[in-house]
């Protein structure tokens, strides 16, 4: 068995071109990668229990990617990828995400941008957080 280690981790984000980007050196976080389904509830007036069925829908959480905010103008850094995207309109086309968690294994989904953010710090570096929410079928391979 092959555990994945984050030293294993490769994280592509596509840029405005389509063409995925190479961002793993500017992420140092990420959050849990969710994908669920949808259940609908069914319990009835009497039942005890609260009762449900799946609907036949999934959905994957947002997904947010932090790290050392890096403002040069590298197609692969978070100001170039993330800024000046909000909002989104019903126009803008998704961008790929692709979390290989260890060589041939891998998470890939369309996504928006749902906010992006840079933290200040006095004694420290600015940090940036990228929120993004997937939309449409996650591939796992």
């Amino acid at each position: 068995m092959a555990n994945s280690t984050p030293a294993g981790m490769i994280i592509a984000y596509d840029d405005s071109g389509g063409t995925p980007q190479t961002i793993t050196q500017h992420v140092q976080s990420i959050n849990d990668v969710d994908v669920e389904s949808v259940l609908e509830e069914k319990h009835s007036f009497g039942d005890a229990w609260e009762e449900h069925l799946p609907i036949g829908i999934g959905r994957v959480g947002a997904i947010e990617l932090s790290g050392l905010y890096d403002d040069d103008a590298a197609a692969n850094g978070p100001n170039t990828l993330f800024a000046n995207r909000v909002p989104e309109t019903p126009a803008s086309i998704t961008r790929t995400l692709t979390i290989t968690w260890r060589s041939g294994k891998t998470t890939t989904v369309e996504t928006y941008l749902i906010s992006y953010r840079r933290t200040p710090d006095r004694n420290g570096l600015t940090k940036y957080t990228a929120r993004l929410q997937p939309t449409g079928a996650v591939t796992e391979a």
